[in-house]
Formats: structure tokens, sequence, C-alpha cells
């Protein structure tokens, strides 16, 4: 049981955290400060969340002080990275960058388990070892978990409690269970005190902590066998076996991660355990040594593929684990070379310093030093300028998708290169930010008309007809009009010395055709069947070139380059 905060100060913290995250969500709701300006709201968020977390797991009435003086440092850094996470979120009109704000969730949660392990040991004035570490870390995490499971039954349990009072029309209770003002608080009341009760119990958490630890225990025979059978069987089957699977140095690292963190389980008490008997340990010792493998196999897997496409931010991550697997292994190794079957006093030393590099690992890729998308910009830029690759085969959408600010600033300086080689990728690039610059509800006839070339000139069409296809793109609330390029093109394709009306619509992704003719005073369109064997998405460099033809048939076949449009209509 531990000699815990009064519960006072634990209703204070949590009231008060409760308070701000609600003025945080209300910003979001209304579009106010600090909501508009995405660095300080990723800031105020974090700090919110992790100084009072962190202090309600840890923090004692004889070491609160000591606790404070190291947490808040640490959640001011982490502050800061999440004030730069912000940043790579703008320009927020063009910029959806949720891999960076995803990969800060996961890593910041990492860094600061590991974080409160070390500030708790140095606090306590005990030596440091990985055997305390060890227990500090699995009891944070189960406290943890447990802690939001009740909280995420407590909000189902006022979820339930809203409808009940719903039904039998008691609006009071029914619209107070669901008011942010009041849940939001209530939450954050209800972690904290669920935080009190399981460090209370601490015993309890321990015994899940061992239970865990002895299922682990019988797992990482069966784990070892597996390994050592796979290392056995490759050389008959060859890496070419598993490069075939696309993800052969995943399912590597991820062998070799399980057996570390199975091996620290169940040996964290060093030489003071002795789990197996002398054959399963000698199995394991064997399983252990022979890790590094994994590192020289996986390394050559991911040296293919930069090698041959260069980097992308999966394969820095691939990097980046690949270090601090290989680290832990040959720093086990290094153990088993030095110590033979007393290598277990090593492990103890190679986990402490690496937990502590893992930490820095985890903070470092949230800042600029360690930036996988701009580290990835500079690689296929780089490979792009020295024409490893063609502006016609360089993949721009992943550099939208993906690669969020880096790739948006980019794509920017690249259509300046592209703007007299390649038009149709300067047409493809703004239209893959031509939703940042449109409301769909505000958009007008006028912004729609700027879309659209005309052939051969505007006013061969009836204002009515370019009035019809903005009304049928524009029918539905998500439409996607602004998103695309028209082409209105006025030929005869019926031999009846008459124009027919044919709108083409043109995104990055497909192109479609329609004819529309005018029956009983309405615009009626026709589908027409499209053959484009280049798969091209930029015809307007074609259609001002005049590059426009009709084909004979019973319906004329309207060719646009080598694209074919096709009347089906009889």
């Amino acid at each position: 049981m531990d000699n815990q905060i009064a519960k006072s100060a634990v209703f204070a913290i949590s009231l008060i955290q409760g308070i701000v995250l609600t003025l945080l969500y209300r910003s979001v709701e209304q579009q106010l400060w600090p909501a508009t300006e995405l660095i300080w709201l990723m800031a105020g968020v974090t700090f919110t969340l992790a100084f009072p977390l962190l202090l309600l797991l840890s923090a004692t009435t004889s070491n609160l002080a000591s606790i404070i003086k190291y947490l808040l440092p640490y959640s001011l850094v982490l502050t800061a990275l999440a004030a730069y996470v912000g940043l790579q979120q703008e320009p927020s009109e063009y910029v959806n960058n949720w891999p960076v704000l995803s990969a800060f969730i996961v890593t910041s949660i990492v860094a600061s388990f590991k974080a409160l392990m070390y500030i708790q040991q140095l606090v306590s004035g005990e030596k440091l070892s990985y055997d305390n570490l060890f227990r500090l870390s699995w009891r944070n995490f189960i406290i943890f978990v447990e802690s939001w499971l009740f909280v995420a039954i407590f909000w189902g349990i006022l979820h339930l409690g809203a409808g009940l009072f719903s039904v039998i029309e008691i609006k009071f209770f029914s619209e107070l269970l669901r008011k942010d003002w009041f849940v939001i608080p209530i939450l954050t009341l209800a972690f904290g005190f669920a935080v009190v009760i399981f460090r209370n119990i601490s015993y309890t958490v321990d015994n899940i902590s061992t239970i865990l630890q002895t299922l682990i225990k019988f797992l990482l025979p069966a784990l070892t066998i597996v390994s050592l059978g796979f290392l056995v069987t490759l050389p008959f089957t060859g890496l070419g076996t598993l490069w075939k699977t696309g993800s052969g140095s995943l399912l590597v690292m991820w062998l070799q991660a399980l057996t570390l963190f199975f091996v620290n389980a169940v040996y964290h008490q060093g030489d003071q355990q002795q789990p197996y008997n002398k054959y399963l340990h000698r199995l394991i010792f064997f399983g252990v040594a022979l890790l590094p493998v994994y590192s020289v196999i996986s390394l050559y897997g991911i040296w293919l593929r930069v090698d041959q496409y260069g980097l992308t931010v999966s394969r820095c991550w691939a990097i980046l684990i690949w270090l601090l697997l290989a680290n832990f292994s040959f720093g086990y190794l290094y153990g088993i070379v030095k110590k033979r079957d007393q290598w277990l006093t090593v492990l103890s030393t190679v986990n402490v310093f690496m937990g502590a590099v893992v930490l820095l690992a985890m903070l470092l890729v949230n800042s600029p030093l360690l930036n996988f998308q701009a580290i990835t910009v500079s690689s296929q830029l780089k490979r792009l300028h020295q024409g490893i690759i063609t502006y016609q085969d360089f993949d721009y959408r992943y550099f939208k998708s993906v690669l969020g600010r880096q790739g948006y600033f980019a794509l920017q300086a690249l259509k300046a290169e592209l703007a007299d080689v390649h038009p149709e990728k300067v047409a493809m690039i703004e239209r893959f930010y031509a939703h940042a610059s449109v409301n769909d509800e505000q958009y007008s006839l006028d912004q729609f008309k700027e879309q659209i070339t005309f052939w051969p000139s505007q006013h061969t069409f009836d204002e009515t007809l370019i009035e019809a296809v903005y009304q049928q793109e524009t029918e539905y609330q998500y439409n996607q009009a602004h998103k695309n390029s028209y082409y209105f093109i006025a030929v005869d394709l019926n031999s009846d010395q008459e124009p027919e009306n044919i709108v083409i619509t043109e995104n990055n992704y497909s192109t479609s055709a329609n004819l529309w003719r005018l029956q009983k005073g309405n615009w009626q369109e026709t589908y027409i069947s499209i053959d484009n064997p280049d798969n091209n998405r930029y015809l307007k460099e074609l259609i001002r070139e005049n590059d426009v033809a009709a084909q004979p048939a019973k319906w004329k076949k309207l060719t646009v380059g080598n694209i074919t449009f096709t009347i089906t209509d009889q």
C-alpha cells in the first residue's frame, strides 16, 4: 500500500484537470483559441493530460516535492514536443497529418512510462537496478490500464443513465449526463480516484503482474523453440522465400522483440532467480545468443528496400526499431561471451542503459532532429534529382497522404520544376489541395465555371446547361465538385449538322463523361463509355492544342488525344 497524497489533493488535481480539458474541448467545438492554433492546442492538451496523470501515478506524501522536481521538466519537454507536432499539422487547411499525431500519442505514452519508472527509482534513494525498474514499470502499467478500464465502465454507466432518463422524459438528468462540462470533469475525477483505489491495493496489482509473468515463463521456451527452428530451416529455404512475403523484416523483428520481452520478463531478477531447469535454461541461453542473427537478417531486408526505393516513413521506423533491438541483442551476446552462464549479471546493466536510450528515442522522433517525414522528403527528392526515378514515376500521392506538412511544401516547390515539362503533374498537385480553398456549402456557380475548359469556346454552350451540370455536381452535401476539372466540348457526333454537348469530369483518380441533351425543356444526360489506355488525367493541354476529333460511326467516337469517348445510347 502506497503512502499516497491526501484524497483532497487528488480531488483538486483531477478537478482542475477536468476543467482545463473541458475548456480545451469547448475551444475545439467553437473554433476559438487555442483550437485555432494547433501548436498551442497540442501543447495545452499534452501538459494537461501528462503532468497530472503521472503525478497521480507516482506521488506520495514523502516524495511529492522530489517527484514534481523531475516530473515538471519532463512534462514541459513533452509539451514542447507536442507543440512541434502541432506545427506539423499546419497549414491546417491543406494538411491532415494524422500519422504524426498517432505516432506522438504512442511514443509519448511509451516515453512517459519509461520516464516515470526512472524518476520513481531516483527519488526512492534505492540503487538503480533493472529489477526495481521492472517492478515499477509493470505496476504503473497495470494501475494505468485498470484505471482507464474503470473510467470506460463509468462512462458507459453515464450513457446508460442518460438513455434511461430520456426514456422516462426527465430531460434535466438526460441532458446533464451528456453535457461536456459535466462529463469531462466527472471522468477525470473517476480516473483520479481509480488510481487511489488501485494504488491502495498494490499487492493485488503485483499479483496480477506475477500471473502475467508466470504465463510468459511458460511461453518463452515455446517461443525459443520456434525461433531456433526458424534459424535451422532458413539455410534450406533461403532468404528469397522470406522476402516474398513483403514483410519479412517485420516478421523477423517481431520474433526478436517478443523474445527480448519474454526474456526480460522471466529473468528480471538476474542471478537471484532460476526459473528453469538447466536444460531449458541452456536452450534459452542459445536462443538469446543467436538473436543478433535476426538483426543481420532484418538489416539486409531493410537495406534492400532502401536501396531500391529510398527512405519512407515506415522504413525510418524500421531502422530505428532495428537499432534498438540490435543494441539489446548484441548487448546480451556480449554478456554471454564474457560471462557465459553468468550472463544475467550483464542483462541488468544493458537493460538499465537501453531503457534510457529507448526513452530518448521516443522523444527524439517527435522533434526536428528525427522528423521521419522530413528525412523521407529529402531522400525521395534526392532520388528524383539524381535521375534514379523520373518525374513521371515519382509518387506524388505518397507525399500528399503520408508526408503531411513536409510533403505539402515539397510538392509546392516541385510545381515550379514541373510547370514546363509535366503540366499534368502540376494539375494533379493542385487538385490534391483544391478542397482547402473551397467550402462545400459555399461553392458557387462562378467558382464552378473557373474549373471548366470550353471547346471550342464558352459562348458555344447554353448558360442553362452550365447551371444544370453545376446543380447535379453539387447536389449532395459532401460533393467533390471542387476537386474536379471539367471540360465542355461541343462537336457533331451523329452527322446531323448540330453539335453535341459533351461534359467530361476529371480528377486524379478517374475520368468520366456524359452527353447532355435538351429534352422537353430539361437537360438530360447519357453516360459515355471511355477507353483511356494511358490513364491520362490532364486533358486540358490536349484540348488547348485542338487535339479533338470525331471518329466515324452511327454515333461518332470522340477522341481527345488517344482517349476515346463512346456514346452507348442509340
